[in-house]
């Protein structure tokens, strides 16, 4: 059977009910409406709960999209989908959660820029899944997802859940009900003592389609940097006796970076390694 497929990241890791007001604009008949969107980028500071030190946010780039009917159709779905119940459940769940401030230690790399959204997607990808259990720190991945990150500026997505969606889908997945490609603490500390690493390898990424339908039926984001990107590999488990190689894909939603001028990862779902 085929994989559940996400359409918007951080929408979707909370809920099939955002799928449904999204594609509602295609199903009943709203056309594209020709003319530009706006482009006007603001400088809207975002704020952190997490200690900042010699860290400074920086504003991400952003639009206010025409009012077109596609467009109020896209953003009323992900408001409604994001107000049900079981959602706002989640959502608080993920508020209360207290996250480490930006930091890259640990023998986590410092990721390079790029200046495309593929071209990040492979980037976060192979910093993320090169693991050498005895010399990363779980701990410090943490700091590092929230240093490699970027807001969640879906319609509809709470100000104080926009900053832990990323952290969230890789070290407390358990709340959106999604599979993590991090393994647990006591895993963790068990390949660490097995001399366990990861290496990640042959990566492809393309443009998730279901977003590109998306766009191409004339809804725009309000962050000019999102775009959902579907990413496979072959993974490599290396023991000290035995090696080991797995098929693997993901989804990864990128946005504007929050320390910096550039990409960022949003969201991370759809984790599968496949058995043969």
């Amino acid at each position: 059977m085929r994989r559940r497929r996400i359409l918007i990241f951080a929408a979707l890791a909370l809920g099939v009910a955002i799928i449904v007001g999204g594609l509602a604009a295609l199903a009943t008949g709203v056309h594209r409406t020709t003319g530009s969107h706006a482009t006007t980028q603001t400088a809207s500071p975002i704020t952190t709960s997490a200690p900042t030190g010699g860290w400074r946010p920086v504003a991400p780039a952003t639009t206010v999209p025409e009012g077109t009917p596609v467009q109020q159709q896209y953003d009323r779905g992900f408001e409604e989908g994001f107000s049900s119940p079981a959602n706002e459940l989640m959502l608080h769940r993920a508020e209360t959660l207290v996250l480490p401030g930006p930091a890259i230690t640990g023998g986590w790399p410092d990721l390079a820029l790029s200046e495309t959204p593929d071209g990040w997607t492979t980037e976060f990808a192979s910093g993320l899944l090169d693991i050498d259990f005895a010399r990363q720190s779980r701990d410090a991945l943490g700091a590092w997802l929230v240093a490699e990150g970027a807001p969640d500026l879906m319609p509809g997505i709470p100000s104080a859940f926009s900053e832990r969606a990323l952290y969230v889908s890789l070290l407390a997945p358990t709340i959106i009900g999604q599979a993590s490609p991090v393994p647990s603490p006591h895993q963790w500390r068990a390949d660490s003592a097995a001399g366990v690493r990861w290496a990640a390898s042959g990566l492809e990424v393309q443009l998730d389609p279901q977003w590109q339908q998306m766009i191409d039926a004339g809804w725009q984001p309000p962050d000019i940097r999102a775009a959902v990107e579907d990413i496979s590999g072959v993974l490599t488990i290396t023991g000290r006796r035995v090696s080991t190689t797995r098929r693997f894909s993901l989804v990864v939603q990128v946005g504007s970076a929050h320390w910096r001028n550039g990409y960022g990862t949003v969201l991370v779902s759809d984790w599968t390694v496949y058995s043969r």
